[in-house]
């Protein structure tokens, strides 16, 4: 049998439906081990509620930490969630952990060419893990974006 995909998520889900439909994805593809989630841009705790609740829906646990609520350098990123209007419908926790970069240094490090890094939002979180640990690129199976 064939080795799973491990899968480090990093995502700005919430405001568009792409991201939503990533993760669906994910949790259910036979083939990935999602290792945790990531959150990035604007409401990050809204947007770590709203990857709680798909993953319960789903059945699967995963980690999942809130990331940095602002951009670096020049742009608005994506500061309004309005999928999570939906959070009153639906179970989920409400308190993430903030401590994502050393969650996913931790990640990567644990499990030396194995990870793809999969970003679908802004790079923040992605810019200062690498500016954090800059051997991680080199740890990593792949990165996606």
């Amino acid at each position: 049998m064939d080795q799973k995909v491990k899968v480090l998520l990093d995502t700005d889900l919430g405001s568009d439906i792409d991201d939503a439909l990533c993760l669906a994805y994910l949790l259910t593809e036979p083939r990935c081990e999602l290792l945790g989630i990531t959150t990035v841009s604007g409401d990050t705790q809204a947007r770590a509620m709203i990857a709680d609740a798909l993953c319960q829906s789903a059945g699967v646990e995963v980690p999942i930490y809130a990331g940095r609520r602002e951009v670096l350098l020049t742009g608005r990123g994506q500061p309004h969630v309005p999928q999570a209007e939906v959070l009153p419908e639906v179970p989920h926790r409400t308190e993430f952990p903030t401590d994502y970069l050393q969650f996913m240094q931790r990640t990567i490090r644990e499990n030396p060419g194995e990870v793809t890094l999969l970003a679908v939002g802004p790079m923040t979180n992605v810019g200062l893990l690498f500016a954090m640990d800059p051997e991680l690129p080199t740890l990593l199976k792949r990165t996606v974006l």
